[in-house]
């Protein structure tokens, strides 16, 4: 009886490995399955075949492509880019499979690797691309940006310290304006340089006290010119690194008092005074199919403190495309300082960003944590205020209005705090103040 059990169950499994042979396809059935679902523009039948047919490990040049064409008409142009990549790999790749890798690779907004495929285009590929020269100017920024004080009352009924033997300062931010100017350089197919100039007129209320008297002006002006340089290179496929520097110099009016003749008399002058700055900063990006990391390391001084951060990212590209993404990244910052405790500061910053239209691209962001000379997006800005940031929330438009031409449109919430500042380590803040900013940055951006 147990014998005819154990013969019945190795007819049974090998009925079932016959059933499953037999239900496999062939090569030649899967090619002419999918060419038929080729043909017919059925790019769902098309994925699903093709899934089913590398399963089996069938795998050649043409189902390749053919996966190829159907991710990319279905715009999930990361995973239209894996299969063009094999199509290459199998055959290197027809023509036209070369230029369907190089807008794979454009679409998913992966420009250093299509500049890469199209270095191999033929003379005629390249002119029908557009990519038969090196653009050395390749972009263009021109930005704007006005910020002012939304809880007014904060400087016009500005109220010191209530101790009136305290020596320091506090700062309570009123305006400013920005202007900035990025240029773009197409260096190498793998090397692109990126660089700006940015300058900054800013308002605030000064206040104060020393040495038993004080000192208010509720329009101190401090001018501020910065230059960004960032080069980006592509170590291989999907891996690039980043890194450059940030000069500020900023230049702002003190009041000194100097002693005339040999009484107690004494006359104040206003000297101005200037500060420079530098943050060097390196960033590691590794892209896969809907995911990119990234880690990034800056350092420098800013305001008379050494900074370190370091920054963790993740973009999430959940269609493969940039039709819908987000990003998520978590700092740490450690800030130094001669007379002051170190300080140590964990920040979350969250974006999201989705496609209305061929011609309008919405995105929603947040910063929650202490910002104090904080730095953000690969060095680009650095908050070196004068007071803190407790969180920012804003959205912005980006509006293409041409293949070459597209315009940002910016807003920006700021929640900040202000203290008086002594110099020295105390255990409790003195004469904190809270209030709100509003932010409207203007970018023009042109491709040539």
């Amino acid at each position: 009886m147990y014998h005819s059990r154990l013969i019945l169950g190795f007819i049974l499994i090998w009925s079932w490995a016959l059933t499953a042979e037999a239900q496999q396809k062939s090569l030649s059935q899967v090619d002419e399955e999918t060419y038929k679902l080729y043909q017919q523009g059925n790019w769902d039948a098309l994925i699903v075949e093709g899934k089913e047919a590398l399963k089996n490990e069938i795998d050649y040049y043409y189902l390749r492509v053919r996966m190829g064409v159907a991710y990319y008409e279905k715009e999930n142009f990361h995973q239209a880019s894996i299969h063009f990549e094999k199509a290459i790999q199998l055959n290197d790749g027809e023509e036209y499979v070369k230029e369907y890798l190089y807008y794979s690779y454009l679409l998913a907004g992966r420009s250093a690797e299509a500049k890469v495929v199209s270095a191999t285009f033929s003379p005629s590929l390249k002119q029908k691309t557009q990519t038969e020269f090196r653009k050395f100017l390749e972009k263009l920024d021109l930005a704007y940006n006005y910020t002012a004080q939304v809880d007014q009352q904060i400087v016009d009924e500005f109220s010191p310290p209530a101790d009136s033997e305290l020596e320091g300062s506090q700062f309570v931010p009123n305006q400013h304006n920005y202007v900035f100017l990025g240029i773009q350089h197409d260096i190498a197919p793998r090397f692109s340089f990126y660089h700006g100039y940015s300058g900054m007129q800013a308002s605030h209320l000064l206040y104060t006290q020393s040495e038993g008297a004080s000192y208010l002006d509720a329009e101190y002006l401090s001018p501020l010119h910065q230059y960004y340089a960032a080069g980006n290179f592509l170590l291989s496929k999907g891996l690039s690194l980043v890194g450059g520097i940030h000069f500020i110099h900023v230049r702002y009016p003190v009041l000194v008092e100097n002693q005339v003749g040999q009484g107690q008399n004494t006359s104040t002058e206003e000297v101005i005074q200037t500060d420079n700055d530098m943050v060097y900063f390196g960033s590691l990006y590794k892209r896969w199919s809907y995911i990119t990391l990234g880690g990034s390391f800056s350092y420098g001084t800013i305001a008379n403190a050494i900074q370190n951060q370091a920054d963790f990212k993740l973009i999430l590209y959940p269609k493969g495309n940039s039709n819908l993404y987000t990003i998520s990244v978590l700092s740490w910052q450690k800030q130094e300082t001669v007379n002051l405790p170190t300080t140590n500061r964990i920040l979350f910053e969250q974006q999201i960003g989705t496609k209305i239209s061929n011609k309008l691209w919405l995105e929603g962001y947040g910063t929650f944590g202490e910002m104090e000379n904080f730095i953000l997006n690969d060095g680009v800005v650095i908050f070196n205020r004068l007071d803190k940031i407790t969180q920012r929330i804003g959205g912005r438009a980006i509006l293409f209005i041409s293949p070459k031409w597209s315009i940002t449109f910016d807003y920006t919430h700021f929640s900040n705090l202000s203290e008086f500042k002594t110099g020295a380590e105390n255990t409790e803040p003195i004469n904190q103040k809270e209030y709100n900013l509003q932010s409207l940055t203007g970018i023009l951006s042109w491709r040539f």
